[in-house]
């Protein structure tokens, strides 16, 4: 069962025909319909009336004298994409279909017209058709407009993820260091434009020195917000302490502690994985604790690496209000150095389980003795690699 036809009525439709006996039965179909007609005998007439009235539908005669039939159409199109037009033929020309189809035609009727209902159902789909190609053009129009302003938002935000990245580092040390008789080097590889790892090393008395690797839950600018403020509240501290202004013992426990209480008050929900040490060049002690950070850091010293011992991690900071943290004590020898890795460089080694890649790391320590530049060109990715996850390597040797 046929739908039934709902042309609206007063519409302005342009009937370009030269045959007196055609147009005299279209013009009296469309009256019945309560249709406006405004009429033309050849294209150019067409095209002038077209102007005038604006009509919300044309019917062409494809069999015109004139010799631009299929240019009207063409220029009619031009003007308006979604105006739909009806062709008539005079006879069934395979190639002036084919051809005005693939100029764009809503319809192609044969005459005579056996009926009116044949006319008012082309007229009923073309205006049909025609609403369908205007509102895809709103729409496509809409979507380059979206389009477009959300590639000006990207670029605005990669302009302030550039400028956080900048800051960042910044506020990094510039690496490599010399900090009494120890050396240090680090190479941070975040996997967007800023980082959740971060590391730092800095004098904390006159014999010792302070560092850290801290890699933060997450990835981006919420990350990296909880890096600046991480090293804010240490630097902090490391003031104080320098000036006899800080609060009980100086120890990487006790800053760790107060870093936890700091984070979970702060309702920033993140939590970070620290490892922090003390170096004392006048004890040759390192004193260190973890929070719940993975891998541990390689330790070199007497001619071979391994995982650096610890008898006591704790929890990473930011989870538990009532986590603990432990100081471990580690002589060191001359040959010492120290190798600290972020867990995204598991990420991008080689297949293997957890062991394998802590063995992977072991190998390219030993292999290096600790020796830096080494280490990174070993482990590194390159640069054009998107890696899966922040990447943070750190060490610290004798001089």
């Amino acid at each position: 069962m046929t739908s039934a036809v709902t042309i609206p009525s007063n519409l302005s439709i342009l009937l370009i025909n030269d045959d007196d006996s055609l147009r005299s039965s279209i013009i009296s179909m469309l009256d019945n319909l309560q249709q406006r007609v405004v009429l033309a005998r050849d294209s150019a007439e067409g095209l002038e009336r077209f102007h005038t009235a604006c009509p919300d539908l044309v019917i062409i005669n494809i069999d015109l004298p004139d010799a631009s039939k299929f240019a009207a159409i063409q220029q009619l199109l031009e003007l308006a994409p979604d105006l739909p037009i009806i062709v008539l033929a005079d006879r069934g020309n395979s190639d002036d279909l084919l051809l005005a189809l693939r100029l764009g035609v809503s319809d192609y009727l044969l005459l005579p017209l056996e009926s009116a209902a044949i006319l008012e159902h082309s007229i009923d789909n073309s205006l049909r058709k025609a609403r369908l190609v205007g509102e895809n053009i709103r729409i496509r129009k809409k979507l380059e407009q979206i389009n477009a302003e959300l590639e000006q938002r990207v670029q605005i935000f990669q302009q302030d993820q550039q400028a956080g990245r900048h800051v960042q580092i910044n506020m990094m040390p510039i690496p490599p260091k010399d900090i009494g008789p120890f050396h240090f080097n680090h190479k941070v590889v975040p996997s967007l434009y800023l980082s959740g790892d971060t590391v730092d090393y800095k004098p904390a008395s006159r014999h010792e020195a302070l560092f850290y690797i801290a890699d933060v839950s997450g990835h981006g600018s919420s990350s990296a917000f909880i890096t600046v403020l991480l090293r804010f509240r240490i630097e902090q501290m490391r003031v104080d302490h320098l000036r006899g202004r800080f609060e009980g013992e100086f120890t990487p426990s006790h800053i760790l502690g107060v870093l936890n209480r700091d984070l979970i008050k702060s309702g920033l929900d993140k939590h970070v994985t620290v490892f922090m040490g003390i170096l004392n060049d006048n004890t040759n002690m390192l004193q260190f604790s973890v929070a719940g950070h993975h891998p541990l850091p390689m330790l070199f010293q007497h001619g071979k690496a391994g995982s650096i011992p610890v008898e006591r991690s704790s929890f990473p900071i930011g989870l538990f209000d009532g986590a603990e943290y432990f100081d471990e004590q580690l002589p060191i020898a001359e040959d010492f150095a120290l190798v600290l890795f972020s867990d995204g460089i598991l990420e991008v080694l080689k297949d293997g389980d957890y062991a394998a890649k802590e063995e992977h790391l072991r190998q390219v320590v030993q292999a290096s003795r600790g020796r830096f530049e080494e280490i990174k060109a070993a482990l590194a990715p390159a640069k054009n690699m998107q890696v899966p996850d922040d990447i943070a390597i750190m060490s610290v040797t004798r001089r």
